[in-house]
């Protein structure tokens, strides 16, 4: 019998894994750099049948070096920078550079020793109190709001009509809270008027006539092509952009889309375009994209220079 379990104890021995116990998972240094050994992680796996291995690449906390990321300078313990020779204090994985209160130790503030005058030291007082010295610029407030507040000017044309700088009246306004809000300031009409012009002065620039869309190039081009004398993107009275204006005939071609100029807001604005042109003494035609693609270009375009005459 003890011959039978001893042949049985070698014939495990013999089948026994030369690797059991021994992991492919194995320690090495965090990638941040700083020398450090990560840890092996096993666990029990669900089923119970053996173990699971976890290596990361980091030290928990250091992941946010990232990869060669460790500075010695930051990232170790440093002594407290007045001389102390106390660690000082970590957060977020950096050491700061002085101990809580440590950071006026020895430093000598910028007035000791200084001898400061009456008017100044009563200068000093008044701006810890939130007092106005007598010297700050003087603004008459009922001017100032009746210019901001009543006659909607904006800031720059107030300073240049009070003969004070922009920052004094940005400081008077935020003091007495007098402010509008930027829709308010966008829906007046001296605001809208300036955006109209620079509106007309982009789309009249060159790199917008040169760059048209797919079917103004198709419209320019069977113009060009038929020898007709045009002009392209015009301004017209400060106010509108016309996409083909025949000048000797006072015609005006608009190319349009369905999909944008189908918007009811879109149409309104052609509408309203459109009325002021013709009041003006300008006679107004509408190509729209369905025209060009069920008679073509030359077609559309023969109709529209017939109509007028313009051959």
């Amino acid at each position: 019998m003890a011959r039978v379990i001893a042949i049985t104890n070698q014939k495990h021995n013999i089948y026994t894994p030369h690797n059991k116990g021994v992991t492919k998972f194995k320690s090495h240094p965090c990638l941040c750099g700083c020398g450090e050994m990560v840890v092996v992680h096993k666990y029990p796996k669900k089923d119970g049948r053996g173990y699971g291995y976890l290596v990361n690449s980091f030290i928990r906390g250091h992941g946010k070096r990232g990869v060669d990321g460790y500075d010695k300078e930051i990232h170790s313990p440093r002594l407290c920078a007045c001389g102390c020779g106390n660690i000082t204090n970590k957060n977020g994985g950096r050491f700061y550079r002085f101990l809580k209160g440590h950071e006026n130790v020895g430093r000598v503030p910028w007035n000791k020793g200084r001898h400061l005058s009456e008017s100044s030291r009563a200068k000093m007082s008044l701006a810890k109190r939130g007092i106005e010295p007598k010297n700050k610029v003087k603004v008459d407030l009922s001017v100032l709001y009746n210019l901001y507040v009543d006659k909607k000017l904006n800031i720059s044309e107030v300073s240049r009509l009070i003969n004070v700088s922009e920052d004094v009246i940005k400081n008077r306004l935020r003091k007495f809270g007098w402010s509008r809000t930027t829709k308010e300031s966008c829906s007046l009409p001296r605001f809208k008027n300036k955006m109209r012009h620079i509106r007309v002065k982009v789309l009249s620039s060159n790199p917008v006539v040169e760059s048209p869309n797919k079917l103004e190039k198709l419209v320019y081009d069977e113009l060009s092509n038929r020898k007709i004398y045009y002009e392209k993107q015009v301004p017209l009275f400060d106010k509108f952009v016309v996409d083909v204006l025949f000048p000797r005939k006072k015609v005006v071609l608009e190319i349009f889309g369905k999909y944008w100029h189908n918007n009811p807001k879109i149409k309104k604005k052609d509408f309203s375009k459109k009325k002021y042109l013709e009041k003006c003494g300008y006679r107004v035609e509408e190509l729209w994209d369905y025209q060009i693609k069920s008679l073509g270009v030359v077609s559309a375009i023969g109709n529209v220079l017939n109509k007028y005459n313009l051959v």
